[in-house]
């Protein structure tokens, strides 16, 4: 009989740790005014720094249907996370503002968190991963 050497039981050990990291999926319904039109952009950010303008640990779109959009992001290790998310009615892929900053397309954050001035603060619109499947919902205004 032959015993497992170390290159042997080490791809394996990785497999099982690396599967150990991560919390599963998680899907975020959005909803959305039945009379506006337009494409549903949402990000998912794993820390405070660049949230929300920086870059996104993912990103997904979906368009909605009957006032909802559904998006999902698969395999998200766990922690903590901020989803933020517009709805781009002219398909230029961005959140369109007036001369003054404020947006003119209806955007949201995860857990409904609202700011007067500006965005909230990452610590407000988080969320903790830790089971296999989570499920959030925010609406856009």
């Amino acid at each position: 009989m032959r015993i497992p050497t170390l290159n042997h039981i080490l791809p394996a050990l990785a497999i099982f740790v690396s599967g150990a990291a991560f919390a599963g999926d998680l899907k975020i319904d959005v909803s959305v005014p039945a009379d506006r039109q337009g494409l549903v952009m949402a990000a998912v950010f794993d820390k405070a720094d660049g949230f929300p303008r920086g870059t996104p640990l993912r990103t997904a779109t979906a368009k909605p249907v009957q006032g909802k959009a559904t998006l999902q992001f698969t395999d998200l290790p766990k922690g903590d996370y901020a989803v933020t998310a517009f709805l781009d009615e002219n398909s230029n892929t961005r959140l369109d503002a007036n001369l003054f900053g404020i947006p003119t397309e209806l955007y949201g954050f995860s857990r409904n968190a609202r700011n007067m001035a500006g965005p909230p603060p990452f610590a407000e619109a988080a969320f903790r991963m830790e089971d296999n499947a989570q499920q959030q919902a925010f609406e856009l205004k």
